[in-house]
Order: C-alpha cells, then structure tokens, then sequence
C-alpha cells in the first residue's frame, strides 16, 4: 500500500473513532479497553503517539532526508494543532467532556510517537 493511501485510511480511522465518540455511538467493545483507572488517559497517549509515529514514518519515508527532526517537528506541530481543536471542540457536544488533562496525555503520545520515529531513524 503506497504511504498517501495509508495516512489517508490513519486520518480518516481517527475520524471515524471522533465522529463516533462524539455522537456516543463508540461501540461497547471499544469503550471496555478503558475500563480501568485512567483507562481514558492511557488510550489518548497511545492513539496520538501511535498515530503521530506512523505519520511521522510516513512522511519521512524509506529514504535518508537529511532534515529529519525538522520533518518530524512540522508534521507533530500539525498534528498537535489538529488534537488540540478535535480536545476543545468537545466542549461542543453533550456526550464528550473537554479536559486539559486529556490534551496533556495527547501531547505527551505526540512527543513520545516524535522521539521514537526520530530515534528509528536517526
């Protein structure tokens, strides 16, 4: 599968995983994976560090740039501003709840999706 396709099918899965939370049509089976204490902060860290890994991998691609942490840093940052607009929107629907505590969790997956694709391809 050619990389465009694969972060055309990441983003619109994180979409789909949004559109559904927010209409409070998340199936049963997705919500028992955070069924434990701070289940929710744990699955903001992995899906923004797992998705911010592999569009970073993407974008960098099999060959050498030598500008890695630049590439790296743009395509966090865009991600980071998108995470923080889909965390503050929820302020806008009656099933979710905005929490800054949420949104630290996501920068901290971010930052930690970040360091590894730049450790892997350093």
């Amino acid at each position: 599968m050619k990389p465009k396709w694969l972060s055309f099918l990441l983003v619109l899965f994180l979409l789909t995983i949004v559109s559904l939370a927010n209409t409070g049509l998340l199936p049963d089976s997705i919500k028992q994976l955070y069924n434990f204490p701070y289940g929710d902060k744990l699955g903001h860290f992995l899906l923004t560090g797992l998705a911010n890994f592999i569009l970073n991998w993407i974008a960098l691609g099999s060959r050498s740039i030598p500008k890695t942490a630049s590439v790296i840093w743009r395509v966090s940052l865009i991600f980071a501003f998108f995470v923080t607009l889909e965390e503050f929107s929820q302020q806008f629907f009656p099933r979710r709840t905005f929490s800054l505590l949420d949104l630290a969790f996501n920068y901290a997956g971010i930052l930690a999706g970040a360091f590894l694709v730049w450790r892997l391809k350093k």
